[in-house]
């Protein structure tokens, strides 16, 4: 029998939340190892300052915060997370690059960074 070449979308969502949720448990992880280290974990957060870089969030003890943005493709070869993917744009729409800027300095301008990183 043949294999369909063809990946369903729910089979997508659900690889890009189990990769997001493995990066999560890696903070978990260093939450574990240092108690002292976390305030909290959210994992596909609903802070509004955030926004943008929602899928890890951590605040730390000292009040900075950690922001995560996870990301990923099923088949890097035919999605390709590239420049032009980063840079593309609906009608009035914005790219995920100016999100993610725009998050960013926000939350630097509120003096709560930490880091901010795309995995």
């Amino acid at each position: 029998m043949p294999t369909n070449p063809k990946i369903k979308p729910t089979a997508i969502t659900r690889a890009g939340y189990e990769y997001q949720d493995l990066v999560g448990i890696e903070v978990l992880i260093r939450h574990f190892r240092d108690p002292n280290l976390f305030e909290w974990v959210e994992i596909e957060s609903d802070d509004t300052e955030a926004k943008a870089l929602d899928d890890v969030v951590a605040l730390r003890k000292d009040g900075a915060v950690e922001y995560t943005q996870v990301k990923f493709t099923v088949n890097p070869a035919k999605y390709f997370l590239d420049w032009d993917w980063l840079l593309k744009k609906k009608a009035n729409g914005t790219s995920m690059l100016a999100k993610w800027a725009a998050s960013f300095f926000k939350a630097k301008a509120l003096g709560r960074l930490h880091k901010a990183e795309r995995r």
